[in-house]
């Protein structure tokens, strides 16, 4: 098998989690954006909008325009972060915690029992593997930037 065919595997797998968390959102009658924005703020801590942008891999407006949404519904409160008063940390409601539980604590509990059929070793290796990736290939965008620096 060809490296490039590897690839395109590797692409093509990805964007096929991508399509079912996309299906799992559109059953709970809402957006991957919105499911992703909830998923993060669900399982992490005092995040930040940037924060919730860089995790989830969606544009920063996106974001911005679920968070904009979730808060008209009063589902989530902005805090000035004690860091940075400029940024605002994200936190959901009594009434987002609710919302949030019931879209998020199902999709959680069958991620668990996928991960337990995997099993935690190839598991292990499927993170590490993709996060080796991620990080090579952020040095070749950064090699490829600084390249077009100079050519120009």
């Amino acid at each position: 098998m060809s490296e490039s065919f590897n690839i395109c595997q590797l692409y093509s797998t990805w964007a096929k989690g991508t399509v079912l968390y996309t299906r799992w959102a559109a059953q709970c009658g809402i957006g991957y954006p919105e499911l992703m924005v909830l998923y993060s703020l669900k399982t992490g801590i005092d995040l930040t909008q940037r924060q919730i942008t860089e995790e989830t891999g969606l544009v920063k407006a996106t974001v911005n325009t679920v968070i904009r949404d979730l808060k008209n519904r009063d589902m989530i409160i902005l805090e000035p972060s004690r860091h940075d008063k400029r940024e605002k940390l994200v936190f959901l409601t009594e009434k987002g915690k609710q919302y949030a539980d019931e879209i998020i604590v199902p999709l959680l509990e069958a991620e668990e029992r996928i991960s337990r059929k995997i099993g935690n070793e190839r598991m292990e290796q499927t993170i590490g593997t993709m996060e080796l990736f991620n990080l090579l290939f952020e040095k070749e965008l950064k090699q490829r930037i600084e390249r077009e620096k100079h050519n120009l």
